[in-house]
């Protein structure tokens, strides 16, 4: 069975994928400055892609 969707704040989203980035780059498996790069890319592909409406 599928996991039940967890409905999170932004702000907890946030919190979460930066603790999660934080782990990942102490353990030596993500270089900040990659992950920097791969932030702004994403950033920028989403605000390029058109919004549709629901």
């Amino acid at each position: 069975m599928p996991k039940k969707k967890r409905n999170e704040t932004p702000e907890e989203q946030s919190a979460r994928f930066r603790a999660e980035a934080e782990r990942l780059i102490e353990a030596g498996e993500l270089s900040p400055t990659e992950a920097e790069v791969a932030l702004d890319r994403l950033v920028q592909r989403s605000s390029l892609t058109p919004k549709v409406a629901p």
